[in-house]
């Protein structure tokens, strides 16, 4: 019997003690149609806004998906979410439903028997550890994108290969149908041989250039009693606590993550590897300049960027900061998507009339949404269930991090023009030894949060 059908729903008695029983599907009315041994009961580790919010929203919409138990290092943040979570299966069960659990730390949730999969919803600096911890613990995982340093994704690539959890890189932009038709545009032919790609991405955080719309509080505050700021630093450097360098706006302190450049990069770069299919590889140069803001600034990431790429069939990439979007350029003709998700345009309009059969499409039609919701949910269920590798695996995604990974290296070195060996993930040639060395290809890991102690954390009893 498979993991995925034996399906307990929890009633919680308290955090710490729970008693399970079997809801019908009759009684739980997910649409009636998923019984108890066909749900992939998750838990959600991350409960902000994008957890508990985005995920939160799409893990409703799919049936499969039942969520048993939320975790959060802030006491408001997991309070809000087991509420949202119970008051969601009480209004579809027509009962006072009480059995989302809550956890401080993320371990006790993992450990549970019951819980098949997890959503890890953090900050960067903690995706690693969290999903090789999880897999290794004999869950599957989807997990916010991206890693934190080139060094890291090899080992969560590495541990998903033994392991052989599904793991899926958590981007809705392969169900996306605009990125799908670009995609199949591309790897099919029609826009001949690809010669340059342009991906656009959004400023960094404004706030950093702006003082007068700085975030929250940028001096240093006594760390809250409701937020467990040594567990939600981690292996990160322990830094003093400032308001607008926690929670959402961490994305923007080199600690904790490479800012926009990774952020948003994990969605439409991927889109230009998948296009040019490198989603096992990557280019052999880059250079870039950014302008970041003062290193004594809660945010020190880059907030505008130039960043150029070279790959060995000689396909060239330009990532800068505008808007959000992807044009592919090829020997006959170009298809742009300028705006998040828009609808897209072409040198020549009788490309965007062009339909694609089973064996030209590259993309999953059951995952398709057509508002651009919902489609790596479903298909990390449907992989639970086939076992079957996701459309945006740990592979593809590690790949896709070190575009922008090796991009944010060149800047801090400078704009020194790098070669990079996507065969050996090394770099080599002048400057390889600093680059080598910096914070986004390998860093040290604060104790006790290393991955020499993940072991130690799994309960095997």
């Amino acid at each position: 019997m498979t993991m995925y059908s034996r399906r307990m729903f929890l009633g919680v008695l308290s955090t710490s003690v729970a008693v399970p029983f079997v809801v019908p599907a009759s009684v739980l009315g997910l649409d009636g149609h998923v019984a108890p041994s066909e749900r992939v009961t998750m838990g959600l580790i991350g409960c902000g806004s994008h957890g508990a919010g985005w995920n939160l929203d799409l893990m409703f919409k799919n049936p499969v998906q039942q969520i048993v138990a939320v975790c959060d290092v802030d006491k408001n943040y997991v309070a809000a979410a087991q509420k949202k979570v119970n008051d969601f299966y009480s209004k579809k069960t027509g009962t006072d439903y009480k059995g989302c659990d809550i956890y401080t730390d993320f371990r006790d949730l993992v450990n549970r028997k019951d819980i098949d999969a997890v959503d890890i919803v953090t900050p960067d600096h903690w995706h690693v550890p969290m999903a090789v911890f999880a897999m290794k613990a004999g869950k599957d995982v989807i997990c916010e994108k991206p890693t934190r340093t080139i060094k890291e994704g090899r080992l969560l690539c590495d541990v998903q290969k033994v392991t052989q959890r599904v793991f899926q890189t958590a981007s809705e932009n392969r169900s996306v149908p605009c990125y799908q038709q670009l995609v199949n545009l591309a790897r099919n032919g029609y826009l001949g041989e690809i010669r340059h790609i342009k991906v656009l991405l959004p400023p960094g955080n404004t706030a950093a250039r702006d003082p007068n719309k700085r975030d929250g509080n940028t001096t240093v505050q006594e760390i809250p009693p409701t937020l467990d700021y040594e567990l939600w630093t981690g292996p990160a450097p322990l830094l003093p606590y400032i308001p607008a360098r926690n929670h959402y706006n961490w994305r923007w302190n080199q600690a904790y993550s490479g800012g926009v450049l990774p952020d948003w990069g994990s969605h439409l770069i991927n889109i230009a590897q998948w296009a040019i299919d490198a989603d096992g590889t990557g280019p052999v140069e880059v250079q870039g300049t950014g302008i970041f803001p003062p290193f004594d600034e809660p945010w020190n990431t880059a907030n505008t960027f130039k960043i150029s790429y070279k790959y060995a069939n000689g396909i060239t990439m330009d990532v800068w900061s505008e808007v959000p979007g992807i044009k592919i350029e090829g020997t006959k003709g170009w298809v742009l998507s300028r705006g998040w998700r828009k609808p897209l345009t072409a040198s020549d309009e009788e490309l965007l009339k062009i339909t694609f059969n089973n064996n030209e499409n590259l993309g999953r039609s059951e995952c398709l949404a057509d508002n651009g919701s919902g489609g790596e949910h479903i298909d990390f269920t449907n992989c639970v269930k086939s076992r079957k590798l996701c459309y945006y695996t740990a592979e593809s995604g590690h790949r896709t991090h070190t575009v922008s990974h090796i991009g944010n290296i060149s800047m801090l070195l400078g704009g020194a023009k790098l070669t990079w060996n996507p065969q050996k993930e090394i770099f080599e040639g002048d400057h390889a030894k600093e680059a080598n060395q910096n914070t986004f290809f390998e860093r040290e890991q604060r104790n006790p949060w290393t991955f020499e102690k993940i072991d130690s954390w799994i309960n095997v009893g």
